[in-house]
């Protein structure tokens, strides 16, 4: 089973309930509405945008600390060469420390907790100036000097990084400073005659002040936030598909995109799915719809657990949409990259082709409803459209050129469709083929899992093509010893050229796999979530370590027969 994201908000009442307040009775029960998508969207957003917001600040704060630096050093005659000095140079390490951080954030080093510790820095900067002016010019001139106005300024400041919290946080910690700054340091040295405005009354207000400034800017964070999600529901209606919101994308290939997406309709619950999209200026290409139509329609009838499941097919707007199954992990192309030269462990390969096998058993004997042989082919297994999750699970996708073999060759004759590198002999040159073409791709994806490169790549189609016909496979255990020899000779066995002399079925192929499987249940599957969990670490390039389908059932090559 895959892992979706649905929850279920309050309880489930016993009847029809719909009621839009915040908490409510239902046939003497309480509920609550439907959770706020938008709101949950712009979280989303700004946890995702926190490395690039605070970079911005970051800048920003060293560009102001640098100038301020430059400023002081030229007020030399006026305050003095050791004030000045001392001012430049805390403001220098300041600037320092901000650059340095930016080239951190680029580098993609970041941190929550960096936030609250930027705003602390921020905000006691002028408490240490205070101290340097108290020290140098005494209490009064510290109390009056200009530094003292920044501190509502670098309050607003830290409202730029979205958070209420923050911004509440640095008030108080201005208020609190400036506090004991006024009593322990300024106050003892006030002396004679003081300024009205110098006065506990007038201080006790200016802290009153300097706190209400981060309220008030809290206040004006939540006002944008709440536009912002008004603004996310307007839009939602067009840009989410309906019932779907639209997260980020996961993939794009020539003709389609790949998005994570919530489906959200009315009544409260949520559903994570993968939803392909086709790109608009193909929206009207009728060619291109009906082969995607059919994607749509051949998976929905699909029902096993080695197989990707399609939930929905539509129009909305000018694009068509598939929603599909979604899962936690990475397609195996990219466990493979992330294992390139040492290759997968044995236990997660079995494990891998024992998953495959009874997938392609599946599609291989699927029968029509009047019980009719449908005799599908897949003809683009390939690692990239083998998925995986973090429990070891594995799933076959991208059914966008499958095709019943009577279907192909009455209609795509002299039209090799699917991925070079996997291709059998007999699909590459355009001859009549059946299900076993599926098994030579296994072979390939099975020999590349161990071998961990791959097996016919070269520099373009034509050599690649070339590779398959002539190239001579590699022994894996050459290549590495650990491989089991049963478990190279079936590897071998699916790679014949020679359709006559290659494994004749998934069902044969399976039950070879069963009598090679041995050790603990569900070990295979382990090792497999373990090779999910490495490649997620080292390969992760987003908060989210979310990956999809291929973004494409028109991603396959699509080349010319070979005489």
């Amino acid at each position: 089973m895959s892992l979706f994201a649905c929850g279920y908000r309050g309880e489930m009442s016993a009847g029809p309930c719909i009621d839009r307040t915040p908490l409510s009775r239902c046939n003497g029960r309480r509920v609550s509405r439907p959770p706020n998508v938008a709101a949950e969207l712009l979280r989303e957003h700004i946890a995702r945008d926190a490395p690039a917001r605070e970079a911005s600040v970051a800048r920003f704060v060293a560009g102001i600390a640098g100038v301020s630096a430059l400023l002081s050093l030229l007020l030399l005659p006026i305050i003095g060469a050791q004030l000045s000095l001392t001012l430049a140079g805390g403001l220098l390490v300041l600037t320092g420390y901000y650059f340095g951080l930016t080239r951190l954030i680029a580098r993609g080093w970041f941190h929550p907790v960096v936030s609250w510790l930027n705003v602390a820095i921020e905000v006691s900067a002028p408490a240490l100036i205070f101290l340097a002016d108290a020290k140098q010019g005494g209490a009064q001139y510290a109390l009056t000097a200009p530094p003292i106005v920044i501190w509502g300024t670098l309050i607003a400041l830290s409202g730029l990084r979205g958070n209420k919290w923050l911004t509440i946080g640095a008030g108080a910690l201005a208020s609190l400073e400036y506090s004991l700054l006024y009593v322990l340091v300024a106050l003892p040295q006030l002396e004679g005659e003081v300024l009205v405005t110098l006065r506990p009354p007038m201080m006790a207000t200016r802290v009153l002040l300097l706190f209400s400034s981060s309220v008030l800017t809290a206040i004006f964070i939540g006002h944008l936030n709440r536009r912002a999600e008004e603004a996310l529901s307007a839009v939602r209606a067009k840009d989410v598909f309906g019932k779907y919101l639209l997260h980020e994308r996961l993939g794009m290939g020539g003709m389609a995109e790949v998005f994570r997406a919530t489906y959200n309709p009315e009544g409260g619950f949520q559903k994570v799915v993968a939803l392909k999209r086709v790109l608009p200026q193909y929206a009207e290409d009728e060619a291109f719809i009906g082969m995607f139509r059919e994607e749509a329609a051949l998976c929905s009838q699909f029902s096993h657990p080695g197989v990707v499941q399609v939930f929905d097919f539509g129009r909305f707007g000018d694009s068509y949409f598939l929603a599909m199954e979604f899962l936690d992990g990475p397609p195996l192309g990219r466990a493979l990259r992330a294992h390139r030269g040492t290759g997968l462990p044995v236990p997660a390969v079995l494990h891998l082709a024992i998953s495959l096998c009874e997938a392609l058993q599946y599609v291989h004997e699927r029968r029509a409803a009047d019980g009719t042989a449908l005799h599908l082919v897949h003809r683009d297994l390939n690692p990239p459209n083998v998925l995986l999750s973090r429990l070891g699970e594995v799933k076959l996708t991208d059914f966008g050129i499958a095709r019943s073999t009577s279907h192909i060759q009455h209609t795509e004759a002299g039209i090799i469709k699917g991925k070079p590198g996997y291709l059998a002999p007999e699909q590459a040159t355009g001859d009549e083929f059946d299900a076993r073409v599926d098994l030579f791709a296994l072979g390939v994806t099975l020999w590349e899992c161990l071998a961990g490169e791959p097996l016919f790549s070269a520099a373009d189609a034509a050599a690649t093509l070339t590779n398959v016909f002539e190239k001579q496979v590699p022994s894996l255990r050459a290549m590495r010893a650990d491989v089991p020899v049963a478990l190279e000779a079936f590897v071998m066995q699916l790679l014949q050229r020679d359709v006559s002399r290659r494994t004749p079925s998934a069902r044969v192929a399976l039950q070879s796999l069963r009598a090679m499987e041995s050790g603990a249940v569900g070990s295979g599957a382990r090792a497999l979530a373990a090779v999910v969990e490495v490649t997620m670490k080292t390969t992760a390039s987003s908060v989210t370590n979310l990956r999809a389908p291929s973004a494409t059932p028109a991603e396959a090559v699509t080349l010319p027969g070979r005489n």
